[in-house]
C-alpha cells in the first residue's frame, strides 16, 4: 500500500509542483480508475492488472481532456476558485460514479487470488506484490522520464521558474496540460493496481485524497523524492499500526507524523521538484 500510496502522491505532487494548484479531485481520479477496473474485469473478464495497462493510456486522455475543460481556463484564477473547481470537479466525479454503480462496496478477483509467497513463516501475498513491483516501476519510469527527456527539462523548469521557462521558448501551456495528464494516468494505474484487494465505492477517493495531501506534505510539497520516500513511510506505518495496535490507531498515528514534521521541518524531509 505504501507503494500504492506514493503514486497516487506522486502525481498530486507533479501538479502542485509544476501548475501550484492543489486538486482536491485527485483521490477520486484513482477511485474512476478503480471502477473502470472494475468494469473490465466484469464485462470483458480482464484481470485488474492487465487493465492498468489499458487504464494508463486512456487516463492520459481522460487528464489532458480535463486539464482543457476544467484546470486550464482557472490556471490564473486565485486559490480560493482553483480550490472550489477542483472540489468542484471532485463532487461530480464522485455522485456520477454514485449514480452509475450506487454506494454498495464492491470487489474485484484476480487471477493471482490468494495466493501467497511463503519465505520463512512471512506470508506475501503476490496480490500485493506484483502491486508494489507495478507501482514502483511506473514511479522509476516517472522520475526517468523527468529526469533524462526534453519535456522532463521542461517541467523542472516549469516548476523551478515559470517567468524564466517561458522566456527561454518553453511553451508553458503544453508543460502545464502534458503535467496534469500525467498526474491523472499515475494516480488512475494505482487505482487499478489496489483493486484486487481493495473495494470499490464512489466514496474511497477521499481515503486516497487525505493520504496523497498527508504525504506530499511530509515529503515536501512539489518534491517527488519525497512523495515516494513518505508514502512508502506512511504505509508500513500504517500497517504495523493496525497490526500492533487497531485501524483507528494507526490513521491517528499517521497524523501525529505528520503534526511533528509540520513542528520540525514545516519544508517536508526533502526539498522541492526542481531542486
Amino acid at each position: 500500500m505504501g507503494c500504492a500510496y506514493a503514486l497516487v502522491a506522486l502525481g498530486f505532487t507533479i501538479v502542485f509542483g509544476v501548475m501550484h494548484v492543489v486538486n482536491f479531485a485527485h483521490g477520486h481520479i484513482t477511485m474512476a480508475a478503480m471502477f473502470v477496473s472494475y468494469c473490465f474485469s466484469r464485462y470483458f473478464g480482464i484481470d485488474p492488472y492487465l487493465s492498468a495497462l489499458l487504464i494508463f493510456p486512456l487516463f492520459l486522455l481522460v487528464g489532458a481532456l480535463l486539464y482543457r475543460t476544467v484546470v486550464s481556463p482557472m490556471i490564473t484564477a486565485t486559490p480560493a476558485a482553483q480550490m472550489l473547481t477542483t472540489l468542484g470537479l471532485l463532487i461530480i466525479i464522485e455522485n456520477s460514479a454514485n449514480l452509475i454503480f450506487g454506494g454498495d462496496l464492491r470487489g474485484v478477483r484476480s487471477i493471482l487470488g490468494e495466493s501467497a509467497l511463503h519465505i520463512d513463516g512471512v506470508v506475501l501475498p503476490w496480490s500485493r506484490l506484483v502491486t508494489a513491483a507495478g507501482s514502483l516501476v511506473v514511479i522509476l519510469s516517472v522520475w526517468a522520464f523527468l529526469r533524462f527527456t526534453r519535456f522532463g527539462t521542461e517541467i523542472r523548469a516549469a516548476a523551478s521558474n515559470q517567468l524564466g521557462a517561458t522566456l527561454i521558448g518553453i511553451p508553458i501551456s503544453r508543460v502545464f496540460l502534458r503535467a496534469f495528464a500525467l498526474a491523472t494516468a499515475t494516480a488512475a494505474f494505482a487505482g487499478a493496481m489496489v483493486v484486487p484487494f481493495y473495494l470499490v465505492s464512489p466514496f474511497v477517493g477521499y481515503d486516497f485524497m487525505l493520504k496523497a495531501f498527508v504525504i506530499s506534505i511530509i515529503g515536501g510539497l512539489g518534491s517527488l523524492p519525497g512523495a515516494v520516500l513518505a508514502g512508502l513511510m506512511i504505509g508500513v506505518i500504517e500497517a504495523l499500526g493496525s497490526f500492533f495496535l487497531t485501524a483507528s490507531y494507526a490513521t491517528a498515528l499517521v497524523f501525529g507524523i505528520l503534526m511533528l514534521v509540520l513542528l520540525v521541518r514545516p519544508s517536508g524531509l526533502m526539498g522541492s521538484m526542481h531542486a
